[in-house]
């Protein structure tokens, strides 16, 4: 059955639109929303979920009762196709889902294609899979961890890996090394770069610079310095990708990633809208972090409602800098906006009773 408005995956942008569709129902209007299953993580807990702070189940959004209460039909399905002309999503079920307007936020894959993935091997994005397989190590952590990448993102999981190696193994045993083919940090604030290269030296975390990893085989990292590193889980936190469904759609992109305008509408085919991370903004660079789709949802369900209706598009403006609040492994946090960097004991809790009240909508 054709809807309206087709919703693909259970990205933060699609949680607030949904959530703004509560509070402003148009019951006249059908909308599905088609994710793999009735939860989403929130990527802000998974550090703390890694650390051991939180529970599985306390970083997921519960999208079924967001759907019944904003009038959604969620189907538990993956969208592995795409055509923008005929107006169909193709699912991996084999189902087909016929549209009018269709909106997409899945996110990113953090593995780059030649990555070997394997049990020791995974990319931390999409992060469902990535917590599921990190419950699973539940009281069997590797002695060594070896994360790529050492963007925020990925500064932020070293920390907490270390901290549940020393939580589960004790103080001296246990390794991390952090590998990033830039200067870690390279997008953060000097303030903020210069204290969290403190924690990791704190936490005793091995950080190579200026390398990337030329081969990778069942826990077999070798650089393109020669070096060659033996490691009991390999974690890919960089090399960003597009889904390949989408490239394959038709849709212009850019580097993979659907261009859309400020409306958030796709450059190529109107009635097409792309947010969050999934997303390449024309004319703008958007940092790939949370809090920007968060803010991109009300906008968004507005637009498609007003495309659907062939009213006038509204257009997100992103902030310029936000409040970062950056979890250490233990239960501390940094704060930094506007190259300032603080870092007080209260800090943790503020984010962590912000991260659950997002969760819990």
């Amino acid at each position: 059955m054709s809807v309206d408005i087709l919703l693909i995956g259970g990205g933060h942008a699609h949680v607030t639109a949904l959530r703004w569709l509560r509070d402003h129902p148009h019951p006249d209007v059908s909308i599905r929303l088609v994710n793999p299953g009735s939860k989403a993580v929130y990527s802000g807990m998974v550090p703390g979920f890694v650390s051991g702070h939180f529970d599985r189940d306390e970083i997921d959004i519960d999208l079924a009762p967001l759907c019944r209460d904003s009038g959604t039909q969620l189907v538990e399905d993956r969208i592995c196709g795409l055509d923008p002309v005929a107006c169909t999503a193709t699912a991996e079920s084999g189902a087909d889902h016929a549209f009018r307007i269709v909106s997409i936020d899945v996110g990113i894959v953090s593995a780059p294609p030649q990555a070997n993935q394997t049990s020791r091997a995974m990319p931390v994005k999409p992060m469902a899979g990535f917590a599921d397989v990190w419950q699973g190590l539940a009281g069997n952590l590797p002695s060594h961890v070896t994360i790529i990448g050492a963007g925020l993102g990925g500064v932020e999981l070293a920390l907490a890996v270390r901290h549940a190696q020393r939580a589960q193994l004790g103080d001296l045993s246990g390794s991390v090394t952090l590998i990033d083919r830039d200067t870690p940090l390279s997008s953060a604030s000097p303030a903020l770069r210069h204290a969290l290269r403190k924690h990791l030296d704190r936490a005793g975390i091995d950080v190579r610079k200026g390398v990337s990893v030329h081969r990778s085989l069942n826990g077999h990292l070798v650089l393109d310095d020669g070096c060659e590193i033996q490691t009991g889980l390999i974690l890919w936190a960089a090399g960003a990708t597009a889904h390949d469904w989408l490239s394959a759609s038709g849709i212009e992109t850019n580097h993979g990633f659907p261009l859309v305008g400020p409306t958030l509408e796709s450059h190529s085919h109107p009635g097409v809208f792309v947010a969050g991370d999934a997303a390449a903004m024309s004319g703008m660079t958007v940092p790939k972090a949370g809090v920007y789709a968060v803010r991109q949802g009300p906008v968004l369900m507005q637009n498609l409602l007003a495309r659907l209706k062939d009213r006038p598009l509204q257009a997100f403006r992103p902030q310029a800098d936000y409040l970062k609040l950056v979890s250490l492994g233990r239960r501390a946090a940094l704060a930094e906006k506007w190259g300032l960097s603080v870092q007080l004991p209260g800090l943790w809790w503020l984010k962590s009773r912000i991260d659950r009240a997002f969760v819990q909508g």
